[in-house]
């Protein structure tokens, strides 16, 4: 109820629905701190229809590879995480399994990668470009979406065999003064409020 619909915002959920509803690799939502990339996320999720699953939102990236892609595979086949410790090879062939009967069954996975740029190692970016070779029939089974903070644009550029696969970039820009009050005022109405509580000044002040 409290989504502003911003231009900036919505732009992004347009590039990005376009890009998973066309099964696109990969996609990149890329912003400053505080420009809404994952609200834009959570809003992208709820416009997806049901083939468009699972949807797996990853939050903390840093893990090392191995439990990473173990993870991942627990999340896309809704299990519970094993005690026995999962080797790299295990967690790549279910995931390659659960992909390929997935996309028979008319669906497509998506993974949203969170603050993906906190990420520092090669080899995570690079196992996540390895996820995008698993096609059926030609056809990608998953949709990778980074979003994270402008630092990580630099990180891509040095990975040009991930950075090419991206087919949609979005970079979320800063609400403009004006877009900041309608915004202020949007929030306000949504949470009960039937008159102006802040006066212009103190609008341009907190857009400052």
């Amino acid at each position: 109820r409290f989504y502003y619909p911003g231009e900036p915002q919505q732009a992004a959920i347009l590039k990005l629905r376009y890009a998973i509803e066309n099964r696109r690799s990969a996609a990149l939502l890329c912003g400053a701190s505080g420009t809404g990339k994952t609200l834009v996320g959570g809003m992208l999720r709820a416009t997806l229809d049901a083939s468009f699953s699972p949807i797996v939102h990853l939050v903390f990236p840093q893990m090392p590879t191995a439990e990473l892609l173990g993870y991942l595979a627990d999340e896309m086949e809704g299990e519970e995480p094993g005690a026995a410790p999962t080797t790299t090879r295990r967690s790549v062939r279910r995931i390659k399994d659960f992909l390929g009967k997935n996309a028979h069954a008319g669906h497509h996975a998506v993974l949203i990668v969170d603050e993906a740029h906190l990420i520092d190692s090669a080899e995570t970016f690079e196992s996540l470009r390895l996820l995008l070779n698993f096609e059926t029939e030609g056809q990608p089974g998953i949709t990778l979406l980074l979003c994270g903070q402008t630092a990580l644009l630099p990180k891509l550029e040095r990975m040009p065999a991930l950075e090419e696969r991206l087919s949609v970039k979005s970079l979320l820009r800063p609400l403009t003064e004006r877009e900041t009050g309608e915004y202020v005022s949007h929030r306000l109405r949504v949470a009960g409020a039937t008159s102006p509580i802040f006066d212009p000044q103190a609008m341009a002040a907190l857009h400052g």
